[in-house]
């Protein structure tokens, strides 16, 4: 993870980066640079960096703010204010005109699209830049953030976080109060504000007096899966000789035992076949507890896999999936829609295939239906 200095060395690196950048355009000029102090300024806001150049003959100013948070929320309020200071300052005498400029550690495709959106441009210490005026024009992008800490990429996602996230995705047009998301999900408090405040930080979520309710669903979901795996604390590969109409009746009985799901619910590629029926799979897959497991063994009359497995137990670490189950037709207990969709985006090509026909054929036309 690359590491970023303090607010005065992040000036530094940010003008070199900038120089750099320009410096690969061969009809570009430096004509001067300047750092200013962006607080304290005797006419209000100032720009931390100012860098005046020749453009093909013509005289620019490029006036950058610089930023170590580049979060959607913060982005936007950041680059209207750049973008005020250009158009209240018009053009320079003797420097022709300004363009505004972001820079910071990293800027996420989401605080780019804000940045286009307001005609402001963009450079990142990652490598990420949108410069576009008079007839230059400069684009790059990554994926990869490497400033980002995997603690905080962790607790975006954690399990206790995705509880919350699968009520949220299974509702997201519908205003939540922190405390009735905090008891639907047999999460704290703190928890529950610390995802609402990263949400709004994203802009994946709006909230006012009422409370919160998701923005861009599709975004979260998509984000969520591009980091998503298994947190297993054990697993079990399997087989059984039921199959079809004998299959079917054992899978009713053992859920049934299982407390309605309470204990063991189908998941993955068996979950999706219920839910939105795209291939059919041979195998079984669950999420199970140690009593599911139990059930699972004696009503699949499970044996060793050394004749091929075609049953396959989780048990996760936390137990939120069950807490969100639905029952898919009567007796099918299942995963959630949503956490359905996880399972399979992470199954490979077809299972990514599986997934898109999840969201198609269910998520998508519920959220159509609820908003």
């Amino acid at each position: 993870m690359l590491k970023v200095k303090n607010e005065i060395g992040l000036v530094d690196q940010a003008r070199a980066k900038l120089l750099e950048l320009i410096a690969r355009v061969p009809f570009i000029s430096v004509s001067g640079q300047v750092v200013e102090s962006a607080s304290g300024a005797a006419g209000g806001w100032r720009p931390d960096l100012s860098v005046s150049i020749d453009a093909g003959g013509a005289s620019w100013q490029l006036v950058c703010d610089v930023k170590r948070d580049a979060q959607p929320r913060h982005v936007r309020g950041a680059a209207l204010v750049l973008k005020d200071y250009v158009e209240r300052a018009g053009s320079v005498a003797g420097n022709g005109q300004r363009y505004p400029i972001l820079i910071a550690p990293f800027i996420s495709a989401a605080s780019a699209g804000i940045c286009n959106e307001l005609g402001v441009g963009y450079v990142d210490l990652a490598g990420n830049c949108r410069l576009a005026f008079d007839g230059v024009y400069i684009e790059k992008s990554t994926v990869e953030n490497p400033f980002r800490s995997r603690r905080v990429q962790r607790s975006m996602f954690s399990p206790k976080s995705a509880r919350l996230l699968r009520v949220l995705l299974a509702e997201p047009f519908r205003t939540w109060r922190v405390t009735e998301l905090s008891e639907r999900c047999q999460v704290s408090l703190g928890q529950v504000s610390n995802l609402r405040q990263r949400l709004l930080d994203e802009e994946w979520a709006v909230a006012d007096r009422t409370g919160m309710h998701l923005s861009k669903p599709r975004e979260l979901l998509e984000a969520w899966s591009s980091v998503y795996r298994l947190d297993l604390a054990h697993s079990e590969a399997a087989y059984t000789l039921l199959h079809g109409e004998s299959l079917e009746k054992a899978l009713r009985a053992l859920l049934a035992e299982a407390d309605r799901g309470k204990h063991a619910v189908l998941a993955s590629y068996s979950a999706g076949q219920w839910i939105a029926p795209f291939a059919r799979t041979a195998s079984a897959y669950f999420y199970a507890d140690e009593n599911g497991e139990t059930i699972i063994r004696e009503h699949l009359h499970l044996e060793p896999a050394g004749k091929g497995a075609n049953v396959s137990i989780m048990r996760p670490k936390d137990e939120g999936v069950f807490l969100d189950r639905i029952e898919a037709a009567s007796g099918i207990w299942c995963t959630s829609p949503i956490q359905t969709y996880l399972d399979l985006a992470a199954g490979g090509l077809r299972g990514v295939e599986a997934a898109e026909h999840l969201f198609n054929e269910r998520i998508a036309r519920t959220w159509k239906l609820t908003k």
